[in-house]
Formats: C-alpha cells, sequence, structure tokens
C-alpha cells in the first residue's frame, strides 16, 4: 500500500494497544472482557491497522453466522479508527479489508452501539435482531439499470 499501513489479525503482541482504541470508544469496556474477546480466536476475528511505526490505529472485530432474516451475516460489534489525520483513510483501508474478508455473506451489520462488555458482545439474542446497527447490503449482482 502505498499509505504504509497494514491490515492484519491483531497479533497477540498488539493486544494491550488495541484495547486502548476499545477503551477510547467505549470507556467501560472491561480489562477482563478483552482479555475474553482476546482468548475467543475461534468465534471473534479480530483485525487490525497498523502505521508505518507499528502503532495500531484501526480496529475491527467480526464474527461471520447465519442470522434467521439475513442470512449469511458479517456482524461487527468493533470498528474503530483513531488518528488525527487520516482516520477517513485508514477507516477506508479497514472497511475494504471487510469487504475482501465476507465472501459468501449476504450482508455486514456495523454495530449502531458498542457493545459494553463481552456478554452483550456474545449474545445470541442480540445477534438474533435486526434493528441494532446499519446493514451494509453486498450485491453479488450489478443493480439494474434505470429506465
Amino acid at each position: 500500500m502505498k499509505s504504509g499501513y497494514h491490515v492484519r489479525p491483531l497479533a497477540f503482541e498488539d493486544a494491550l494497544s488495541a484495547y486502548s482504541l476499545i477503551q477510547m470508544a467505549v470507556p467501560s469496556f472491561p480489562g477482563e472482557d478483552w482479555g475474553q474477546v482476546i482468548a475467543s480466536g475461534v468465534r471473534w476475528t479480530l483485525i487490525a491497522v497498523k502505521d508505518p511505526g507499528g502503532y495500531v490505529r484501526g480496529l475491527a472485530a467480526y464474527r461471520i453466522e447465519t442470522h434467521p432474516a439475513a442470512g449469511e451475516l458479517m456482524d461487527v460489534p468493533f470498528f474503530v479508527v483513531a488518528s488525527v489525520m487520516n482516520d477517513d483513510a485508514i477507516a477506508s483501508i479497514l472497511f475494504t479489508s471487510l469487504r475482501r474478508r465476507s465472501a459468501g455473506c449476504k450482508h455486514i451489520r456495523f454495530w449502531s452501539k458498542f457493545p459494553s462488555n463481552f456478554v452483550e458482545m456474545e449474545s445470541e439474542e442480540r445477534f438474533r435482531l435486526w434493528d441494532h446497527g446499519l446493514m451494509f447490503r453486498l450485491d453479488q449482482k450489478p443493480a439494474p439499470a434505470l429506465l
């Protein structure tokens, strides 16, 4: 990438700096719960955007599961970007990475309110709801031409 930013799965050694981003977005999210998110690597995938200096500037947490109404859904409770000058570029890089990882999904849901703890993040009842975030439709077919 020309910008020097790189998107990679969150490395264990970057977990603490990634938690500082979470703390900016949700100051009440407990550190113990962040540890559970890190430990649940099979269920949740964490990706980070790092700058050329090696600092974590963006973070997303997601899982892909079958939603009763939406079908295959990429559920994104955390999408956090922190930069004084390049927040738009970092957000774009992170969003593009999520789109690439969403193969087979019909929608990506970005939670409108960050989860307050790991229990809320894991809630199957909350996952089945339709109305708690921005649903981004991933059309596999081109849109029909307007007449």
